[in-house]
């Protein structure tokens, strides 16, 4: 079986797998529809060439000559027909003309193949015995052929120029298919007119066939140059593999015969076999190589897509991350427009959040989408990309007018699991280029990183809301517990002052009549002085309280402190009938602290101690160590207090002695909380009261 039937063979087995598999996806779609016809016509004919390189005589080599021609007479007009569709310029009332007109003299070629109309005879021409000869149909035929490629070539250059995007690309795999299977289909004329050119460029007709089969099923591929590079490699190398084995063997077989005889074909099948182990590895290698050149810009913006999907985590601002987003999106891939739509709990919907690009939405339009929409519905539930392909396999209206709306040539979804953050929204490239499968898997990989950032952000946001809210609310409740604290002094100043007033109002209203009594004089002026130095005393025990003196922190022995404090109160206990002891488990304990404030503490815990016992009782002293602290406990057997009294004994102006303010103890807590420690109390009726001190320790301990 020589070249040609092999080309033949092979064309109408690809070409006949390509119509069925691309009519079995026709959905009722005129593209598909009529391109799985021309490949079928194609596959008629290839199979009639294979079987016309096979006849052994010139009866049946012109029965396949005229299967052949009625396998061919139907491609010129369809493939025109098939273009113009492509292109959507079938509407044309002059392309409907011209696609009738092709029709009607394709059909009467078929009408005339079964005559010599179409193939007159066969007769040997260059190395083929059975060359078929043209009759008067063929040459119409041939004018047809020639008419309606170079039109249906015309009409793909012209939308390769005024389209952009994905039907750019698809266009331009059509173009350069067509222009070079047809070419090389081309070939077949020459001898058919006594050209002495034979007809090798069959064996690019799968060229065509495969480039036109990948634009018609699918709208998202490679970009055209990487396309044809990669074919052009392919079949550069593998021409190579065979090629020159084959060229040896048919050229240098008289040499080899003469040198090695029988064994002369171990020649070309070694070198064809060293050639074949090599040439994956070298067409790998050119491969890489013009991927590296032809993607440079690609693989650029997708490194920088890459980092700032790794990036934007950090970003904890909402609003800056939605702008942030679109404007790498935009500036680095140069689109039209990159917009991102995000779930917005409030509004219930999806809501524009950013757009940067020349052709930038309008945030201020409040655009939005319900999360029943088709397109919502359709992200969710195939949670992929959504492009151009996807909208034409599901003709929705709806789907398509919101692509409109948005100018979108793709839609990428965030989602984290089953729930849909928000998606991106792409605009043209402005370079015209399609987008391509590594573009696809950059911007998923980024919208997968971007809705976890945007998660975190709207966290962080609602956060820090919560945070102001609380902020704001506590500084409500601390002005209210000012006023509270305000009206409480209040109170407390008027019931204090009321009574010493009123003793020197009931003097002064006497003071007329009596100021000749000598007594009166001296009781009046001894009753005045003493209720004055009473207010002066309240006046001075309310300024500790409300601005206490700030402490002159130095280090102090807190076990001498609670000694001396027990001497100075030991004449009074004795007076009482009090037994004053005191166990000291911190001698020579070293705490940072204001000794005179800090003594002050003890001595109003003691002398409260000492008034709960006026019929005598036991008052203990004890301090011991805990952790980095020191605890001082105050311990008495007096009469107690109620859980109620304890639970408000450091609350100000509350006493339960019939003379006093009630300011003693918010004094005494003011100055533990400003040594950075802290006061309970543990007490029970009639058993006694233990007031605990705590205090931190100084870093470095030492003996005095």
């Amino acid at each position: 079986m020589n070249f040609y039937a092999w080309t033949g063979l092979i064309n109408a087995i690809t070409t006949g797998v390509v119509a069925l598999f691309v009519w079995s996806r026709r959905q009722h779609d005129s593209r598909r529809t009529t391109f799985a016809y021309l490949v079928a016509s194609v596959s008629v004919w290839s199979l009639g060439y294979f079987l016309w390189q096979r006849a052994m005589t010139e009866q049946s080599a012109l029965l396949f000559c005229r299967v052949l021609a009625a396998g061919c007479a139907l491609i010129p007009p369809l493939l025109l027909h098939h273009v113009a569709t492509l292109v959507e310029t079938a509407q044309s009332s002059r392309t409907r003309q011209l696609i009738r007109l092709s029709y009607v003299i394709a059909v009467f070629v078929l009408l005339g193949d079964a005559t010599s109309l179409v193939v007159r005879s066969v007769e040997p021409r260059l190395s083929f015995p059975f060359w078929p000869v043209p009759g008067p149909l063929w040459h119409a035929y041939t004018l047809l052929f020639a008419f309606d490629v170079g039109y249906a070539i015309t009409l793909l250059y012209h939308g390769c120029v005024t389209s952009v995007g994905r039907a750019r690309n698809q266009l331009r795999y059509l173009l350069v298919g067509a222009v070079v299977a047809f070419a090389g289909g081309a070939t077949n004329f020459f001898l058919w007119y006594n050209i002495p050119i034979p007809p090798v460029g069959n064996v690019v007709v799968p060229f065509y066939v495969t480039l036109s089969a990948l634009a018609v099923i699918r709208y998202q591929f490679m970009d055209i140059k990487v396309a044809v590079t990669r074919t052009g490699m392919l079949l550069a190398t593998y021409l190579v593999v065979l090629g020159v084995p084959f060229a040896i063997g048919w050229w240098g077989r008289p040499g080899l015969e003469a040198r090695l005889g029988r064994e002369w074909w171990l020649v070309p099948l070694g070198l064809c076999t060293v050639l074949a182990t090599v040439g994956p590895f070298v067409y790998a290698y050119l491969r890489r190589q013009a991927e590296a050149r032809l993607l440079k810009e690609q693989r650029r913006y997708q490194r920088t897509l890459e980092l700032a999907a790794q990036g934007m985590t950090r970003v904890r601002s909402f609003a800056k991350l939605s702008k942030l987003i679109v404007r790498v999106v935009s500036r680095t891939v140069r689109v039209d427009h990159a917009s991102l739509l995000v779930w917005d709990k409030d509004a219930t919907r999806f809501v524009l959040a950013a757009s940067d690009g020349p052709k930038r939405l309008a945030v201020q339009s409040q655009y939005g989408l319900e999360p029943s929409h088709p397109l919502i519905r359709w992200l969710l539930d195939h949670r992929k990309v959504f492009s151009g392909d996807d909208l034409d396999r599901q003709r929705d209206a709806a789907v398509a007018t919101e692509l409109q709306r948005l100018s979108a040539e793709l839609i990428v979804p965030g989602l984290i699991e089953r729930e849909l953050i928000g998606f991106l929204v792409l605009g043209r490239k402005r370079s015209g280029e399609a987008y391509s499968p590594d573009d696809v898997h950059a911007f998923s990989t980024l919208a997968h990183e971007a809705a976890v950032a945007i998660e975190n952000a709207r966290s962080y946001d609602e956060l820090r809301k919560v945070n102001e809210q609380l902020r704001i609310a506590y500084e409500r409740l601390l002005r209210q517990e000012r006023l509270a604290a305000a009206g409480q002094i209040a109170a407390g100043m008027a019931h204090e002052i009321k009574n010493p007033l009123a003793s020197i109002k009931i003097f002064a209203e006497f003071l007329p009549e009596k100021y000749d009594d000598p007594d009166f004089r001296r009781k009046f002026s001894r009753i005045v002085q003493s209720e004055v130095d009473r207010i002066n005393g309240i006046v001075h025990e309310l300024l500790d309280f409300a601005k206490p003196a700030p402490l002159k922190l130095e280090p102090v022995n807190i076990g001498q402190l609670v000694e001396e404090t027990a001497q100075l109160l030991s004449n009074q206990g004795l007076k009482q009938g009090v037994e004053i002891e005191h166990r000291l488990a911190t001698n020579g304990l070293l705490i940072p602290a204001d000794p005179k404030q800090l003594r002050q503490v003890l001595l109003n815990l003691a002398l409260n101690s000492l008034e709960a016992m006026p019929a005598g009782g036991r008052l203990t002293f004890a301090t011991s160590t805990i952790g980095i602290g020191v605890r001082i406990q105050i311990s008495d057997t007096g009469c107690g207090m109620s859980e109620e009294a304890r639970a408000k004994i450091f609350d100000p102006f509350f006493t339960t002695k019939e003379r006093g303010m009630g300011l003693g103890l918010a004094i005494v807590k003011g100055v533990i909380e400003r040594h950075g420690g802290q006061i309970n109390v543990s007490s029970r009726p009639s058993e006694g009261t233990t007031m605990e001190v705590s205090l931190p320790t100084i870093s470095c301990n030492k003996e005095v």
